[in-house]
């Protein structure tokens, strides 16, 4: 009876503790998102663009990449497949634009999602650590084409006020309408695997599920992290949802709840490469150069991850 109590309590919080803030979140960020408010922050990186070497059309693709990760991939594709820009600073614009895709994913995922799964001091942790790894991979890709290609950026972007304007002859409430739509297809995608996975996670831990592992432990984690590894390599936002659960148990600290979740991302590469990294690199590439972007994406990541995750377990 105790401990169906404990469960229910748990998913009591889960309902009115949680699942309304990520409601909110995710509604709102797709809302601001609707009316172009990232593109906002886009003045701020041109000495970045201006330091890499890069050729207005590259700038104008990173720029893209604080809005949409696709759309700037496309953009790139596109320029590639012109002979705009060569392949080697195809390969660096994309890896500049690491830093200003995780400032999009920062408004559209990791403060409406992660946050309100991990807590505040858990989710900022976690932000921190990515913000981090995103730096330095955009760091490394600077570095590169400040040496590697010749300056172009003498040249004035022409459109560059495309993106501008593109938004300024929709009605606001068309924005909001569609921002609104926006969330509630992530919502569906979403929640079903956060019930789901907090469910489980907590009758697991109410009935004591992880006493058998309790001396096997990975990078001195408590055997609980495991948990969150498993539910990780299978879905991301799982991954969070287990991570969460047993944060609001206090069976782990938050730093141990970052540094399996971090874990979680160097194991399941292998999968993300296979699965996300590679196919949609060619889809906009072409075999040879999406899969060279592909590898040096994956290796960037673990390099930095691992680092980051060192650091943290030090």
């Amino acid at each position: 009876m105790l401990s169906n109590f404990l469960i229910i309590s748990k998913l009591y919080y889960l309902f009115v503790h949680v699942i309304p803030v990520l409601v909110a979140a995710i509604t709102l960020a797709n809302i601001l998102n609707e009316f172009g408010i990232i593109n906002k922050i886009s003045w701020i990186i041109k000495p970045i663009i201006k330091l890499a070497n890069l050729s207005p059309e590259s700038g104008l693709a990173v720029i893209t990449y604080v809005a949409s990760g696709n759309a700037a991939s496309a953009m790139l594709a596109s320029f590639y497949e012109q002979k705009t820009i060569s392949e080697r600073e195809t390969i660096v614009a994309s890896f500049v634009g690491s830093f200003f895709s995780f400032l999009n994913h920062v408004l559209v995922y990791f403060i409406p999602v992660v946050i309100p799964l991990l807590g505040l001091k858990a989710g900022i942790l976690y932000i921190s650590a990515r913000m981090v790894i995103s730096a330095c991979v955009t760091l490394t890709a600077i570095v590169s084409g400040h040496f590697l290609l010749k300056n172009k950026f003498n040249k004035k972007i022409k459109n560059r006020e495309k993106i501008e304007n593109v938004k300024n002859n929709i009605n606001k409430k068309e924005m909001v309408r569609t921002g609104i739509k926006k969330s509630i297809n992530v919502l569906k995608k979403i929640l079903p695997r956060l019930i789901l996975v907090y469910t489980i996670t907590s009758i697991l831990i109410e009935y004591r599920a992880f006493k058998p592992f309790e001396n096997f432990r990975i990078l001195n984690l408590p055997s609980q992290a495991s948990a969150i590894v498993a539910a990780g390599v299978a879905d991301t936002t799982a991954g969070f949802a287990a991570a969460g659960s047993l944060l609001s148990s206090n069976v782990i600290t938050p730093v141990q709840a970052v540094s399996a979740l971090l874990l979680t991302s160097i194991v399941s590469m292998s999968v993300i490469f296979v699965r996300h990294s590679l196919p949609g690199r060619i889809a906009y590439f072409g075999v040879k150069l999406g899969f060279k972007i592909a590898i040096i994406s994956s290796l960037l990541n673990i390099v930095y991850t691992a680092l980051v995750l060192a650091f943290l377990l030090h």
